[in-house]
């Protein structure tokens, strides 16, 4: 990093999450970009940020390393000539395999905002190149997002078809530490902008916090959908597997008996969630059930799991999030419903609060626990930039347990770069200092 550092950090056996920390200066942002980067195989990115050689080692044997043309062979860098004026350097891309087999590809440089000015009406903010305006209606969107928008701007030159195979399959998400003041700052610009053009008529966008509630709302009708795709199916067929059904396996009564309560238990859950028609709970009699009962409740079970297969991972998410929310919120409580998406009521005389309203630390917490329920695919690594922005104390010490569950529901492990030792709390066995080690990190 920088010419100075060399960080390496490992995940140990079994371990979801790693802490990086360390003094200002040391490369904790840039590394976990670096990180990020090189998983997509984000050439152009990777071409602007400061490193010699990055590495990426898998449990499986194989690896994808990134080597800058300021570092050659015998690992000798030269920094000082570094991206001057935007200069953007060439990147050598190797994928290792475990029997030594290696692919190369060599990336030369694109022009990505030179595209987007060519092909698009978007153009810089002079008061800041990270935002771009749309100059016919005047939306305002942070570079990132024109990236994710415009991804054949980028890597414009012939990709091996082994980097495509590579970006399939490897998933990495970033969640910067500028990410909500991007938004506000987007926010405020919007504000300022139509106050200065009153006879502009602008296209409305929705906050990050107003997405995330209209992208509940989607996954709970998605949800609604496939389970009255799957009702309808099942019940066409029902007769025919009775009449099918073999009258010589045996059925426990026991086993009956605590499905239907389980099943019950769940259908009150997701009745507060989705608006779906969920059959009556069915109250089973105090008698003994004869075998023809006993195999006729087996059978209505196993397909009333299958039509509520849809609502178990995306209600268990809901709850979770709801959980990890409301232990922040102060006499406030969020709630998912299929027609509001996230709603926040005052705990005491049930009045809705405007989203936006919420104070910038609450609006962080809901977006970022969001992002990481509903937004990471399974499998991923997730790099999260300094947490401790806009939380409390409190907050921050609680933040790794949170995460941890989020991410034994969502599946995935995470990376996370502080300078909060309230943070890392008990955790410092998983925590790498990057750095020099009489420095204060604080």
């Amino acid at each position: 990093m920088l010419g100075e550092y060399v960080h390496h950090i490992d995940f140990e056996e079994n371990s979801d999450f790693v802490i990086i920390y360390g003094p200002n200066g040391v490369g904790k942002t840039k590394f976990l970009e670096i990180i990020h980067a090189l998983s997509r195989v984000n050439a152009a990115t990777l071409s602007l940020l400061p490193f010699g050689t990055a590495t990426l080692s898998f449990s499986d044997g194989h690896s994808i390393t990134a080597i800058t043309d300021t570092h050659d062979e015998e690992g000798d860098s030269e920094f000082d000539a570094f991206v001057e004026n935007g200069q953007k350097r060439k990147i050598r891309f190797e994928l290792h395999f475990e029997d030594s087999e290696k692919d190369s590809w060599l990336y030369s440089g694109d022009n990505f905002e030179a595209q987007l000015i060519e092909n698009t009406t978007y153009r810089p903010l002079s008061s800041s190149p990270e935002i771009w305006e749309d100059r016919v209606d005047q939306e305002l969107v942070s570079l990132t997002e024109l990236e994710r928008r415009f991804p054949d701007f980028r890597d414009r030159e012939d990709v091996p078809e082994w980097i495509e195979r590579f970006r399939e399959n490897s998933f990495s998400y970033l969640i910067e530490t500028q990410r909500l003041r991007i938004e506000q700052y987007i926010g405020a610009s919007r504000r300022v902008a139509a106050n200065i053009r009153p006879g502009v008529r602008r296209k409305q966008h929705d906050t990050k916090i107003s997405e995330h509630s209209s992208t509940m709302k989607a996954l709970v009708n998605r949800a609604q959908t496939e389970h009255s795709r799957i009702t309808q199916q099942l019940d066409r067929t029902f007769p025919n597997k009775v009449l099918a059904a073999p009258t010589s396996e045996t059925v426990h009564a026991d086993d009956i008996r605590i499905r239907f309560d389980e099943q019950n238990g769940f259908r009150s859950r997701l009745g507060r969630v989705a608006s779906v028609a969920l059959e009556d709970e069915l109250s089973l009699p105090t008698r003994d059930l004869d075998e023809w009962e006993l195999r006729l409740l087996s059978l209505y079970l196993d397909d009333a799991d299958k039509k509520l297969a849809p609502f178990v991972k995306l209600l268990r998410k809901i709850e979770l999030l709801e959980d990890i929310v409301n232990s922040r919120l102060l006499n406030k409580r969020l709630q998912v419903t299929a027609g509001e998406g996230l709603t926040v009521r005052h705990e005491t005389t049930g009045r809705a609060i405007d989203l936006n309203s919420l104070s910038s630390g609450e609006q962080h917490e809901i977006i970022l626990i969001f992002d990481l329920l509903f937004n990471v695919p399974e499998g991923a690594l997730v790099l999260i930039d300094e947490p401790e922005i806009s939380l409390h104390v409190v907050w921050q010490l609680a933040f790794i347990p949170d995460v941890q569950r989020v991410a034994e529901l969502a599946g995935f492990r995470f990376i996370v770069a502080t300078h909060s030792p309230q943070i890392i709390n008990d955790a410092w066995s998983h925590a790498v200092r990057l750095g020099p080690e009489k420095a204060s990190f604080a």
